[in-house]
């Protein structure tokens, strides 16, 4: 995928050469085990485990800037959203917003809890995961080759070209919103909280520009005769390694064995 958002970054040779369906595997993998697991010590595994995968890509400061941001914004949501809403006890209250009211129209309130707050910590390990994983995926992995790879794992056809297609779009579609708003630097355009609803003038030419692309990309595929639905070759064709089969089977057998251990502890 493009990677000029994120400082244009290179895939080390291990993580480039690495079949596309095991990075696809890990991913799905790495989804099935931060749902089935809920130790603070094994979500912080899975991040370890997504971060060393993402160390297969240069990192330039651009990228980590802008990674880290994501993920401090992912984790301050969490945090916030499940710190006012944490239902179970006991809850340390650290300030309330809405008083409770009892009678006949009960209301619980609304109030940060240090309950709360430590809750939506460790549950937004599992969102850092699963996004450090698929970013890493999406930057090392170019359309064509995803296309392929979701072709492989049975993904119907239509679909994984419509897949490919948008994780194509969407770092195009950041930079047009980077281009937008260095013209409009350049114009004398300030950013300050009073102009908040003056950004949301940024999507018109994004917009207008997406429309655009999706139509000449539409114009070029129906030039070209191309039919998703028919199978079509590959080069290089994808071909695992031996290390590659074992970590697939490896990745299989521990979703076989999370998935049957989560259904063993909530049903029987």
């Amino acid at each position: 995928m493009n990677g000029r958002l994120f400082g244009g970054h290179l895939a080390r040779p291990w993580l480039a050469s690495l079949d596309p369906r095991v990075k696809l595997l890990f991913v799905f993998s790495l989804s099935i085990a931060v749902v089935c697991v809920n130790h603070p010590a094994a979500l912080a595994a899975c991040c370890a485990t997504a971060l060393f995968f993402s160390l297969g890509l240069r990192w330039r400061r651009r990228g980590v800037l802008a990674v880290a941001a994501i993920l401090a914004l992912v984790i301050w949501s969490t945090m916030l959203s499940q710190g006012f809403f944490y239902a179970f006890e006991p809850r340390t209250i650290l300030f309330t917003i809405v008083p409770a009211r009892s009678g006949p129209d009960p209301f619980p309130g609304v109030a940060l809890s240090v309950e709360g707050l430590q809750y939506g910590a460790i549950q937004s390990l599992r969102l850092i995961a699963t996004m450090l994983a698929g970013l890493t995926t999406s930057l090392s992995t170019g359309p064509q080759r995803m296309l392929v790879a979701l072709s492989a794992l049975r993904v119907p056809r239509p679909l994984a070209f419509m897949t490919a297609t948008a994780l194509r779009f969407l770092p195009l579609l950041i930079e047009e919103v980077a281009l937008v708003r260095q013209a409009r630097r350049y114009r004398g355009y300030r950013f300050s909280l009073a102009k908040v609803p003056q950004e949301v003038g940024v999507l018109l030419p994004v917009i207008a520009s997406a429309l655009r692309r999706a139509e000449n990309l539409a114009e070029s595929v129906t030039a070209r005769g191309f039919d998703a639905r028919r199978r079509r070759t590959s080069y290089p064709p994808l071909k695992m390694n031996r290390l590659e089969q074992v970590a697939t089977g490896v990745m299989l057998a521990a979703c076989a064995g999370l998935i049957t251990y989560r259904i063993w502890r909530d049903w029987l």
